[in-house]
């Protein structure tokens, strides 16, 4: 079974980036809307992915595509931080 997450990326002006990432293969793929790779990262390890993931494209992507059936942890909140209504 893969590992492969699909994201969407928004960008101004309404444009909309796909990211792929995979931690089995350790890649990951941004295409631009008209399909086009914009930037490809190999030979990554599991780690790094994982780090691309939580750090970057947690903040600002969508995930679209559930291909494994382990889900990444959701952040932890604290209840304490006056910045949270």
């Amino acid at each position: 079974m893969s590992n492969e997450h699909v994201w969407v990326w928004m960008q101004s002006k309404k444009k909309a980036y796909k990211v792929i990432s995979d931690i089995e293969r350790g890649i990951i793929e941004v295409y631009n809307e008209r399909g086009e790779i914009v930037l490809r990262k190999e030979n990554l390890s599991r780690r790094q992915v994982e780090m691309v993931e939580k750090n970057f494209l947690v903040s600002v992507a969508k995930r679209i595509l559930e291909r494994s059936a382990v889900k990444p942890p959701r952040p932890q909140v604290d209840p304490f931080d006056p910045m949270i209504a």
